[in-house]
């Protein structure tokens, strides 16, 4: 029988704390049954890792709807895979900023975790202050869970200095969802069609953007190549790789955003705001307001997490869709990916508890549930043969162009005071 008390907020510590006490669960049969014809095998209970008894651990996470909505399924699947783990978990609500002051603070304080939900922008904080355990050790014991078995363009986004911290367990991918509606009736050659005859370039990307903006400001059937995306620096740096520049040099010591490709990369993502005016930023959004939605936007970029019905827009679109991938660049095609993980704190106090946890949510029953809710893409290459994959493409979508951004994923490694770095680089 699984118990699970209701989330309750308290606000005197700003935590929100939810108890989940895995036993056996009903309905889960199904899952596992198609685990087992896709040749993914569940947890046995022969682990070395698993204790005779039942053991706690105390889970960090941060106040995320794709982990939260789908818990009750994800304690079903739990119960089945580790009946004896119960799982506290203490949800952080707020951004991501107030999350790394409150986990610094309880580790601190002595308040220690078992396992902690990981951003990829707090990877380098939390191994330098050596919060959290390398994975290596623990991996090499356990063998369902090898971490040569994930994409390693998703796990690099939880390395740091050689060591592995975190498996990730969500990673929505990386590629360009275009109004293939528009594309026809202005008669520009589709994205995918680029593709094909490997003619999808940065200065096709360019001239498809210039192609796709006409009329003036204020014209109620003006168009325009692309909605804007971040330029925050944890995103930028792909364009910047695909042109072949690089943001820091290889032992973090320095930045070498001045470098020539790197400052080639820069001027040309300014001239497609500026000079070409083909993104939709500030001055051309009052002609937009409802975004790509609006039907007269090209292109935006997107993730699996666009395509939930119930996490985005993409579902109310009321024209044509299509998917193609990042263009290519002077250094071939690099996407950035924006993963999720969950690591084990290095002074856990219930021994292989939060191992247990982290393994469990980078694992195939896991995976399968947040694959059914169509927000993310499979975090091992393995995890394609699941039914729940194939089960969340759209019609529109090409599940060749999402796994293939994940095989081109690059993470980019951060110095310890990266965040500092990242400030500057949003204030200039």
């Amino acid at each position: 029988m699984v118990t699970c008390s209701r989330v309750i907020d308290t606000p005197a510590t700003g935590i929100a704390r939810r108890t989940l006490l895995a036993g056996s669960a009903g309905g889960v049969g199904v899952l596992g049954s198609a685990l087992l014809g896709c040749g993914l095998p569940g947890q046995q209970s022969s682990d070395p890792l698993r204790s005779a008894g039942p053991v706690s651990a105390k889970v960090l996470s941060f106040n995320n709807p794709l982990f939260q909505h789908p818990m009750d399924d994800l304690l079903g699947a739990l119960a089945q895979v580790d009946p004896h783990l119960k799982a506290d978990v203490i949800v952080f609500p707020g951004q991501i900023g107030a999350f790394r002051e409150k986990a610094v603070t309880m580790y601190a304080g002595g308040d220690i975790p078992d396992a902690q939900w990981i951003h990829p922008s707090i990877t380098s904080l939390m191994a330098s202050r050596k919060f959290l355990r390398p994975l290596e050790d623990l991996a090499r014991r356990d063998a369902q869970t090898r971490l040569g078995d994930f994409y390693s363009g998703v796990l690099d986004y939880f390395r740091w200095n050689g060591a592995t911290y975190g498996l990730p367990w969500y990673c929505p991918g990386f590629a360009y969802t275009y109004n293939r509606s528009l594309f026809e009736r202005l008669g520009v050659t589709l994205p995918d069609q680029h593709e094909q005859q490997k003619t999808w370039t940065w200065e096709t990307f360019v001239s498809t953007l210039r192609s796709l903006t006409r009329g003036t400001a204020g014209s109620p059937d003006r168009t325009i190549g692309m909605h804007a995306e971040s330029t925050n620096l944890d995103w930028i740096c792909a364009w910047i790789w695909r042109a072949g520049g690089e943001v820091f040099s290889k032992d973090l010591s320095k930045s070498v955003l001045n470098a020539p490709p790197a400052v080639e990369a820069i001027q040309n993502i300014a001239d497609l705001y500026l000079k070409h005016q083909v993104i939709n930023y500030a001055p051309h959004q009052p002609d937009f307001p409802e975004g790509f939605l609006s039907g007269r936007i090209g292109l935006r970029q997107s993730n699996k997490e666009a395509t939930a019905p119930d996490r985005n827009d993409l579902a109310r679109a009321s024209f044509a869709l299509g998917l193609a991938p990042a263009s290519k660049g002077k250094a071939g095609r690099i996407t950035r990916l924006g993963t999720l993980a969950f690591g084990v704190a290095r002074e856990a106090k219930n021994g292989d508890a939060g191992w247990r946890w982290v393994r469990f949510m980078g694992g195939p029953q896991a995976s399968a549930i947040l694959m059914d809710g169509r927000a993310t893409l499979p975090v091992r290459p393995a995890f394609a043969k699941l039914p729940a994959f194939e089960r969340s493409m759209s019609p529109w979508e090409n599940k060749d162009v999402w796994l293939e951004s994940l095989t081109l994923a690059r993470s980019l490694q951060q110095p310890a005071s990266y965040d500092e770095i990242a400030e500057m680089w949003s204030a200039t």
